[in-house]
């Protein structure tokens, strides 16, 4: 964990929302795309919010360049049936670091498109030539669909 949060205290607002809120705000510099729940021209939007401190930032840097990352996610284990999605990369001894986390309210391609494009983009933003070997991703149809999408340019391993 960043030394920065391991200090930390958090509180819990009762308001899951409330709480997922306050953290983002205070703590502008570890999230690279938030958007909250919401409706835009009559269709419902779903939440996403993209967490990477700077030293997973980092880690994604030097182990996700060239190097193969995995990415699982869990399914309906909080409170409010959201979506965590883990992203790990392994380091010179083969351990895994952690790169980000990535939580949503729905697993469809079109959401996590919005949370793998601006990964990219924050990664091709200080390393142009930013390329992980493959992605290693379990046999979940829209993960797949959405990394072909965002990162034709990197192999995709299926692990069973």
């Amino acid at each position: 964990m960043d030394p920065k949060h391991k200090k930390e205290s958090w509180h819990l607002h009762i308001n899951l929302t409330i709480s997922i809120w306050s953290w983002a705000f205070q703590h502008p510099e570890d999230v690279f795309f938030f958007q909250d729940v919401g409706e835009i021209n009559g269709i419902q939007v779903p939440f996403t919010i993209n967490i990477q401190t700077l030293i997973q930032r980092e880690s994604m840097l030097s182990y996700g360049h060239n190097g193969a990352i995995s990415m699982d996610a869990t399914f309906h284990t909080n409170d409010m049936k959201f979506h965590l999605f883990t992203l790990m990369g392994f380091d010179d001894h083969h351990m895994g670091v952690l790169l980000a986390w990535i939580i949503i309210s729905r697993q469809i391609v079109e959401n996590l498109i919005k949370w793998l494009k601006p990964l990219k983009d924050e990664m091709l933003s200080h390393m142009p030539n930013w390329k992980p070997s493959c992605f290693l991703v379990d046999n979940a149809l829209e993960e797949l669909k959405a990394l072909w999408l965002v990162l034709y340019f990197v192999f995709i391993s299926l692990d069973f």
